[in-house]
């Protein structure tokens, strides 16, 4: 890609809009990874308090199950935190080179010089 300025100003606007996506679903996963946080914490609970040792054997399986997902999202988590600091990275070095290339208001100054006699 070129660095004219329309090219800039065109893979700004797709950096700013991956960037809303990629926000968006980083909510999402942290909505889902409070849920199974609380869901998890439920069943420990339970399993804390019982004295039935099949049923704490199927909390304690459940337990597991809970915490490889909450793994799995935290790990998600983790990749999207990092495509959002790559692309607000990019996004900063991409509004920079705009700056640079965009034509800057001159002011001209015209100084005539009078003949004094």
């Amino acid at each position: 890609m070129g660095l004219t300025l329309d090219n800039l100003i065109k893979r700004k606007k797709e950096l700013e809009e991956m960037l809303s996506k990629i926000k968006k679903e980083r909510d999402e996963v942290k909505a889902k990874l409070d849920k199974v946080k609380v869901k998890e914490d439920e069943v420990y609970k339970k399993l804390t308090q019982t004295r039935d040792p099949i049923e704490a054997s199927r909390l304690e399986i459940m337990l597991q199950k809970i915490g490889e997902i909450r793994k799995r999202e935290e790990a998600k988590l983790e990749e999207l935190e990092r495509k959002i600091r790559g692309l607000e990275r990019e996004l900063e070095e991409v509004s920079k080179k705009i700056e640079i290339l965009k034509p800057k208001a001159v002011k001209w100054v015209v100084e005539y010089e009078s003949k004094k006699e």
